[in-house]
């Protein structure tokens, strides 16, 4: 019985697969050692904890964001009448950042065992430089607070807010596409190919005695065309 096509092209890509695997860990195994491993795990931990801080104080803007941009014309007056929950808010809404920015440091500080490698330098410097420009807006933020009779507070505040937002999606990306993505392939050297590797494998060890019985059955056909044309007697 012929295997399917699928079958072969599992093999394959399974020898592939192995290949790229062997690939990762021959180019890691002389440049990172395994307490440097650990730190690297401990590293993905913190930013996962630093972005999950992150989302919470994006989120909680909201709050504010979407009152005021659907209604970008309540007067002063009101918003002067609810001048200290407004003011509350902005507290929390700092505090939200300011632990996220902490949060932020650790990460940077537990990168510093790889301060040699000239990728995580990169990328560390870019997390750090992100997170200042978020601290600059955070500060306009806290700054607007100042003048709650402006007729323009409103429309300044949800500004302000979408500017804060798109800023924390920008570091959400750094960390997610980029750093993230740094540890688990630079520094693990783990990738897509292991977790897909560990399905396929599955499938096509299932599948092995098709591919075997083809080629044994190839192997009988090659040993009758020898004996064919061996001289008879021979």
């Amino acid at each position: 019985m012929m295997p399917e096509f699928t079958d072969l092209v599992q093999l394959k890509t399974l020898v592939v697969l192995s290949m790229i695997k062997k690939a990762y860990s021959v180019q890691m195994s002389y440049e990172i050692s395994d307490p440097e491993k650990k730190q690297a795990e401990r590293a993905l931990l913190y930013f996962a904890g630093a972005l999950k801080l992150l989302e919470k104080a994006s989120e909680h803007l909201n709050i504010m964001k979407t009152p005021f941009k659907d209604n970008p014309d309540i007067p002063p007056e009101e918003v002067m009448k609810a001048r200290a929950a407004v003011r509350r808010f902005r507290d929390q809404a700092i505090d939200n950042f300011n632990l996220f920015k902490k949060a932020g440091f650790q990460c940077v500080n537990i990168m510093q065992e790889f301060a040699s490698d000239t990728q995580t330098v990169k990328l560390m410097k870019s997390f750090i430089s992100s997170v200042e420009e978020l601290e600059v807006l955070v500060n306009k933020f806290a700054d607007l607070f100042e003048d709650l009779k402006s007729k323009d507070f409103p429309k300044n505040i949800v500004a302000n807010i979408e500017s804060i937002q798109h800023q924390c999606t920008d570091i959400e990306e750094i960390i997610d596409e980029r750093i993230k993505n740094h540890i688990q392939t630079d520094i693990l050297a783990t990738s897509w190919v292991d977790s897909i590797g560990n399905d396929l494998e599955m499938k096509i060890e299932q599948k092995t005695p098709l591919i075997l019985d083809l080629f044994n059955k190839r192997q009988d056909q090659l040993n009758e065309v020898v004996k064919e044309r061996s001289p008879e007697g021979n």
